[in-house]
């Protein structure tokens, strides 16, 4: 078969002219020509594939590494920024501890002071209090009854309190000048100092503020506020008046006692009274 194919183009080429076998050759030639190059196109673009791949396989790698890198340098940041939180936290915990510690020397001027000259003249329980001038009186003999100078630990750092009998009383305080009274101090011993917990505290919770420059006279007291001792989230807390007027100074102020924390009695280890001399 293959010798009849041969023989047969043998035959076709030499009964073609010299001239149309050059041209046959030539076309021969360019198609094989064509091919070369399509095939070497095609192996070169082939070529050029794979290395812009591996190329970009090498370049992301880095990328890779420097995100991961990134990242893990966030994280430890971000770890770092919540250790760094936590710590400041517990700073400005210590610093806030060590300004209610020394709140006599990093707070407001304290005008009841025992320092400065203040005393305190009254402090009764609910029970032997009332109105009347006469009753007031009763009350000033029966706090001479009740340790005078155990009461004075009210306006002066005794390590102690003075304990009223019952959930409310009454404490009648003297400046040492007359005062345009602003604010109140309510401080009592930390929970965190007390030998046992417990559901009841003998700090006492809601009472009112009023000034006078006659305790006798109750016609001209000034009323200040009623506010409540939140004793569950602090030991000392300062009530500064909302006062919407201009209110005269006053050399006594009177803490009305309505309620305290639970207990069968009230303990009062220090009341400070804060405002602009006169």
């Amino acid at each position: 078969m293959l010798c009849l194919f041969g023989s047969r183009w043998k035959s076709i080429l030499f009964s073609m002219s010299e001239t149309h076998q050059k041209n046959l050759a030539l076309y021969i030639l360019c198609i094989l020509l064509t091919c070369f190059i399509l095939f070497q196109v095609f192996v070169s673009e082939n070529v050029t594939t794979e290395q812009l791949h591996s190329r970009k396989l090498i370049e992301e790698r880095p990328k890779q590494r420097q995100y991961e890198e990134l990242s893990n340098e966030v994280g430890v940041n971000i770890a770092s920024n919540v250790q760094c939180f936590k710590e400041l936290e517990e700073l400005n915990e210590r610093i806030f501890l060590l300004e209610q510690l020394n709140f006599d020397k990093l707070g407001p001027t304290d005008y009841a002071s025992r320092i400065f000259g203040g005393e305190v003249v009254s402090a009764v329980t609910t029970s032997r209090h009332g109105n009347s001038i006469m009753s007031r009186v009763r009350s000033m003999i029966w706090s001479i009854n009740d340790n005078y100078y155990q009461m004075q630990c009210i306006i002066q750092d005794c390590g102690t309190c003075y304990a009223l009998e019952g959930s409310s009383g009454t404490i009648v305080l003297k400046l040492a000048k007359n005062v345009h009274v602003n604010a109140i101090t309510i401080e009592h011993i930390p929970k965190s100092s007390l030998p046992i917990k417990t559901d009841v505290y003998s700090a006492l919770k809601e009472f009112s503020v009023w000034g006078s420059n006659n305790p006798s006279n109750t016609g001209k007291e000034t009323y200040f506020g009623t506010f409540t001792f939140d004793y569950m989230t602090t030991f000392l807390e300062t009530f500064e008046f909302d006062l919407d007027r201009e209110v005269p100074s006053v050399r006594f102020v009177r803490i009305d006692i309505h309620s305290n924390h639970g207990e069968k009695f009230t303990c009062i280890y220090r009341i400070r009274i804060h405002g602009t001399p006169e």
